[in-house]
């Protein structure tokens, strides 16, 4: 396939990648401990309406980067002979980590959240958003390290 096409869809796949990344990284290392040293109300406020935007972001970003990552795949494989060797392996496993990330991240990460923003809305007690947070905390910092081994898999690809 052409160099200008694979270019382009190599665009689109990293920055949809950084998005997804940086969204982790900035929810783990920033608003995280930044919100922890809220007040119980006002943290509540804020993730009451930081938690869906973040939720709609993500349904965005994600399925666009699996899309232009498959994509990529097939353009600079177009024609080709299937051939396992170092290159697509580190690719299937870099494909296959960032699909489990966001599954994982569908069945803990957006419970968590919408079960937080419940009991937000619903008035929960302390212990139960406390609760609730450190989940949804614990979810994020799994999901990060996915991200990276992820990450760690597609870059060695660009060096086999």
């Amino acid at each position: 396939m052409s160099p200008f096409v694979i270019a382009i869809v190599a665009w689109f796949h990293i920055f949809f990648a950084v998005l997804w990344i940086g969204s982790a990284v900035l929810f783990f290392a920033v608003l995280g401990p930044a919100v922890s040293a809220l007040s119980p109300q006002t943290r509540a406020e804020f993730m009451a309406r930081f938690l869906p935007r973040m939720e709609r972001f993500l349904n965005f970003v994600v399925p666009l980067l699996l899309v232009s990552g498959a994509a990529l795949f097939v353009a600079m494989t177009w024609g080709d002979a299937p051939v396992l060797d170092t290159w697509s392996l580190s690719v299937a496993l870099g494909g296959s980590l960032g699909l489990a990330t966001y599954v994982f991240a569908l069945m803990t990460l957006v419970p968590a959240g919408r079960r937080l923003s419940a009991l937000i809305q619903g008035g929960g007690a302390q212990d139960e958003l406390a609760s609730a947070q450190r989940s949804l905390g614990r979810s994020s910092m799994i999901e990060l390290v996915l991200m990276l081994l992820t990450l760690t898999a597609m870059v060695s690809a660009g060096f086999l």
